[in-house]
């Protein structure tokens, strides 16, 4: 029993760090009740994988620093007593630390290399929440919408100027007013969303902004393992920075695309 100790506390000490990545996880997402129990249970774990331990460490300085006291004491005994030689006798050598096996470390660095091998693939799946699996991953039918055209701010600034005096104003506030709204809104269902960001952009606006299309707010950490499903507002809207909207889905998940 001895010998397999250590390697349970591996196992132990791999599992907690599990049940502390799904609660950063669950606070991601939201869900801090989720998030405190994970805390709870990966500190009960890492416990046992790293109590003993450290009780055994404590114990050794506690041994040396009583060691150390003793032999002061009885060296000033001695020199009390005239024994200057067994005065200046050096200080007891320290408990040496337990070596560790080989095949503990090798098992350590395994269980690490798993650990870290499930974080990436969770931020690759986009970090979805461990205790909403069971949720449908159904997209919400999108409300209708209708596209109703709009003024920007540069075309009402154009409004507001001084009365017009002569054919040039016209044209230059015309003119302004075109330029404030030569940004329209491309058609990007059914893309990645790395490739919808990039049309966007091409299309002359920099931030558009994504959300899970089943209501679950999942963090789309990794663009391209996203699909685009529906976006708001419709192809050939007039846009600004911030006003695409893209509703995504996994890219394994049903999208009709």
């Amino acid at each position: 029993m001895k010998f397999v100790v250590p390697y349970l506390r591996v196992v132990a000490g791999m599992f907690a760090a599990i049940t502390l990545w799904l609660a950063i996880v669950e606070v991601l997402n939201g869900n801090l009740a989720d998030a405190i129990l994970f805390v709870a249970f990966a500190a009960g774990l890492g416990y046992l994988a790293i109590g003993k331990p450290l009780r055994d460490r404590r114990r050794r300085i506690k041994a040396e620093q009583d060691a150390i006291a003793a032999r002061a004491e009885a060296g000033h005994r001695a020199f009390l007593a005239g024994d200057v030689r067994a005065a200046m006798a050096p200080p007891p050598e320290p408990p040496k630390p337990p070596r560790i096996r080989r095949g503990v470390i090798i098992a350590a660095a395994v269980a690490g290399l798993f650990v870290l091998m499930g974080i990436i693939s969770d931020i690759s799946d986009g970090l979805d929440s461990p205790t909403k699996d069971d949720v449908s991953t159904t997209p919400r039918a999108a409300a209708p919408t209708t596209t109703t055209p709009y003024t920007t701010s540069a075309a009402t600034k154009a409004r507001t100027v001084a009365p017009e005096t002569t054919p040039a104003t016209r044209i230059s506030t015309t003119q302004a007013a075109v330029a404030a709204s030569t940004a329209v809104m491309p058609n990007v269902v059914c893309m990645d969303l790395q490739a919808a960001q990039d049309t966007i952009q091409a299309a002359g606006v920099f931030y558009s902004t994504s959300v899970d299309a089943t209501g679950q707010g999942r963090a789309q950490v990794w663009d391209r393992n996203w699909v685009v499903v529906d976006q708001t507002p419709s192809v050939g809207a007039s846009i600004g920075e911030g006003d695409p909207v893209l509703s995504v889905l996994k890219e394994d998940e049903f999208s009709g695309c």
